[in-house]
C-alpha cells in the first residue's frame, strides 16, 4: 500500500446564536475546520483533524498540508512513526512548535485511521490494547451566555448523569468566582466540577498573583482541577500557583511534543497534563508524553474539544494509556461532533467505553462537505478586555 494523495479539506460550520462560542479570550459565530485525508493506492483513506488550524489559520493549515505532501506521496502508511520522524526533522528548523506540529499530528492521525481500517481493527488495538475497560468523561461547556442558559446547561448534566462537569470563567476575577459558586449551586455535591481559565491563549492573561487570588477564592467549592490558570509559556507562574493552593493545577493543551512538555514536569507545575493528538505531536508522542508524566507522578486527561476526528484522536490513545484517568467530552453544541462519527458513542452512566469498529470510527461524507462549505476567513475572533 502506498500513499497517493494528502487532501486537505477546509470546512465553515455557522453556529446558531445559542452556541456561538464566547470565551474569556475570543469568539467563534462561524467555527472553520482544517481536515486531511490521506489517500491510498489501494482506495483506502485515513482521516485527521488540525484543530487549532482551522480555529485559528484555515488557510495557512492547508498550506502546511500541502507541503507535508511532497514527503509524503509513495511512502508505506503503515509506517506511522516513520513518517511522524520524517516530517518532524524536515520542519525543525522552522516548525517545532506550533502550526507545523498541528499539520503534522492531523497527518499522523490520519495515518493510523488507514492502518487501523486495512487491519480491520480499532487504533486502540494497534497501540497496545486496553488499559481501561471504560474511561470516566466530564462535560465540556459552560462558556459565557446568560446566567439562566448556564443554568439549563448545568441542569441538563445532571438529567444526563454526568458525573463531572468543566466550565470557563471570565478574565474579571469577581465575576469568574460567582460563576463557579453558582454552577456548584445547580450541580450539587455529587458532581465533579472542573475551571478552565483559558489563560493558555488569552491576549491578556492573569499574572501567577491573580490565579492565586482566583484559586484562594474558588477552593470553598470543591474544585477537582484548575486549568491554564497562566500564560502557555509561564511555567514559573503555573508552579507558583501550584504552590499556593489546594486546588490541582491542570494544564498542556496547546504545547507541541515532549520537549514542551518536559519544563512542566521538571518545575513541578502540574498535578495533570492535557496533550491533544491533534496539537501535542499525534498519538504517540501524546503517549510518550503520558509516560514522562507517569514518572513526576503527573496524572493525565487529554484535551478533545473539537470534531470527531479530534475527539477519536485523543480516545483511541487515552484508552491505552494507564495513567489516563478521565477524557474531555466536548459538549458546545457542535454539530461536527456527531456528524463524523461512523458510529455513536457508547456512553453510559457518564462513562465512555472504547470504539469497536475500525480504524479511528470516523467517516467526512459528501453531504456534509456540501453542508459546510468554505468561507474564507481567519477563524476566531481573539479580544482583550
Amino acid at each position: 500500500m502506498k500513499i497517493t494523495k494528502v487532501e486537505p479539506i477546509l470546512l465553515s460550520v455557522p453556529m446558531p446564536e445559542e452556541y456561538i462560542v464566547r470565551w474569556s479570550g475570543g469568539e467563534m459565530a462561524v467555527v472553520h475546520v482544517v481536515l486531511v485525508r490521506v489517500h491510498t493506492d489501494e482506495g483506502i483513506t485515513g482521516l485527521g483533524d488540525t484543530y487549532a488550524g482551522g480555529f485559528f489559520y484555515p488557510s495557512a493549515a492547508k498550506g502546511l498540508l500541502e507541503h507535508f505532501e511532497a514527503l509524503l506521496l509513495g511512502e508505506d502508511p503503515f509506517n506511522v512513526e516513520g513518517m511522524y520522524q520524517k516530517l518532524w526533522w524536515k520542519s525543525q528548523f522552522w516548525g517545532r512548535v506550533g502550526a507545523a506540529v498541528n499539520a503534522i499530528s492531523a497527518i499522523e492521525n490520519a495515518l493510523w485511521d488507514v492502518k487501523g481500517k486495512a487491519l480491520g481493527l480499532p487504533v486502540w488495538q494497534l497501540l497496545g490494547g486496553l488499559a481501561h475497560p471504560k474511561l470516566l468523561i466530564y462535560a465540556s461547556g459552560g462558556l459565557e451566555k446568560p446566567k439562566e442558559r448556564t443554568r439549563a446547561e448545568m441542569e441538563g448534566y445532571v438529567k444526563d448523569t454526568f458525573k463531572a462537569v468543566k466550565i470557563r470563567v471570565s478574565t474579571d476575577v469577581k465575576e469568574a468566582v460567582e460563576k463557579v459558586k453558582f454552577c456548584r449551586e445547580v450541580l450539587g455535591p455529587d458532581v465533579q466540577l472542573m475551571v478552565d481559565a483559558v489563560m493558555g491563549s488569552h491576549p491578556e492573561p492573569w499574572s501567577a498573583k491573580e490565579a492565586i487570588q482566583f484559586a484562594r477564592a474558588i477552593e470553598p467549592y470543591d474544585i477537582s482541577w484548575l486549568e491554564e490558570p497562566c500564560w502557555a509559556a509561564d511555567i514559573e507562574g503555573y508552579a507558583e500557583v501550584r504552590r499556593a493552593t489546594m486546588i490541582p493545577i491542570s494544564g498542556g493543551e496547546t504545547s507541541a511534543t515532549i520537549h514542551e512538555f518536559k519544563g512542566f514536569f521538571e518545575k513541578g507545575a502540574l498535578d495533570i497534563v492535557q496533550p491533544d493528538a491533534c496539537l501535542s505531536g499525534g498519538l504517540l508522542e501524546c503517549k510518550r508524553v503520558a509516560t514522562l508524566a507517569a514518572a513526576y507522578g503527573v496524572r493525565v486527561a487529554p484535551h478533545a474539544w473539537g470534531s470527531a476526528a479530534t475527539v477519536l484522536a485523543n480516545v483511541h490513545w487515552a484508552f491505552t494509556t494507564p495513567n489516563v484517568f478521565i477524557h474531555e467530552y466536548p459538549t458546545w453544541g457542535f454539530p461536527l461532533r456527531d456528524e463524523l462519527l461512523v458510529e455513536p458513542l457508547e456512553i453510559k452512566d457518564g462513562y465512555l467505553y472504547p470504539p469497536k469498529g475500525p480504524g479511528l470510527g470516523v467517516e467526512l461524507r459528501k453531504e456534509t462537505i456540501e453542508r459546510y462549505p468554505f468561507k474564507g476567513g481567519i477563524g476566531a475572533d481573539m479580544r482583550k478586555g
